[in-house]
């Protein structure tokens, strides 16, 4: 369920697009993902920090790869904007849904 996931890295390659993927993957309800955006919910020790490694917007624009490889750095626990306890991990790699997406989970 949405609230098993630990961190999510979102495929933000437009800033609304990653609002859209918070109301899609039910993180918050239709219409509420301006609300639910906020630096306590979507920031490092927030309910569910998002694109720690900077996103699409901040990183690299490289279609889904920087994404999962800095999931993986969560569950290694080698991101260096490590999330705290993570257990599971998301990374969409396309906006809209149905669209790929990866949950990982600590061993």
């Amino acid at each position: 369920t949405p609230d098993d996931i630990s961190t999510a890295f979102l495929y933000d390659h437009f800033t609304p697009f990653g609002l859209m993927q918070l109301e899609e993957l039910s993180f918050c309800g239709r219409g509420e993902a301006k609300d639910f955006a906020t630096i306590e919910n979507l920031s490092l020790g927030g309910k569910l920090p998002i694109n720690t490694s900077g996103g699409l917007l901040g990183e690299a624009y490289i279609h889904g790869m920087n994404g999962i490889t800095e999931a993986v750095r969560q569950i290694r626990g080698t991101s260096c904007n490590q999330v705290a306890n993570v257990e599971h991990v998301l990374a969409t790699s396309g906006t809209g849904v149905p669209t790929s997406g990866l949950i990982l989970e600590r061993p």
